[in-house]
């Protein structure tokens, strides 16, 4: 199963998870010119976003979705992290593959846009369960837009409640 973790990002390297990271099938191997598909500058699968092999940044807008703050990481390991490998823990999920989308700064700091744009990404890229570990202060019909698409793509979006740093139960 392709699980869509939006956030802050994804340690690609991780020891618990750089295995089970997803990489788009249209952006691996040589181009025409024998480049390498994952850093040519191009389109190769024409979905919009250049060299995206591994996931999406919609921060920066570009295709290094790596985690400069942990939060994503840690929900990646939370959902996939390898089992019996004596590092870490054990996900969830252990065989499903993570799709990195970052959509949070370094602060942890992003926009309904900048959010929208990632759901829109992984409900296209084929993921079947999209992660939202993080609050908002409001309602956002654009993010309502993006969640509704997400659905009607087959994907269950899964989000954070009670997730705004405060001391208070719920």
């Amino acid at each position: 199963v392709l699980v869509a973790v939006i956030d802050t990002g994804v340690d690609l390297t991780h020891p618990d998870l750089a295995n089970a990271i997803w990489q788009n099938a249209g952006e691996l191997g040589l181009d025409a010119n024998g480049v390498d598909r994952r850093s040519n500058g191009l389109d190769d699968d024409g979905n919009g976003y250049v060299d995206d092999w591994q996931g999406w940044n919609t921060v920066a807008g570009n295709n290094d979705p790596s985690d400069d703050h942990g939060h994503g990481t840690h929900l990646a390991g939370i959902i996939g992290a390898s089992v019996n490998n004596g590092v870490g823990i054990a996900g969830v999920a252990p065989n499903a593959r993570i799709l990195p989308v970052k959509v949070l700064d370094s602060t942890g700091y992003g926009s309904y846009a900048q959010v929208a744009e990632g759901i829109l990404y992984a409900a296209d890229m084929g993921a079947r369960v999209i992660n939202l570990g993080f609050a908002g202060l409001g309602s956002s019909q654009m993010l309502q837009d993006a969640v509704d698409y997400a659905i009607a793509h087959g994907a269950l979006v899964v989000a954070a409640s009670g997730n705004g740093g405060l001391n208070t139960t719920f």
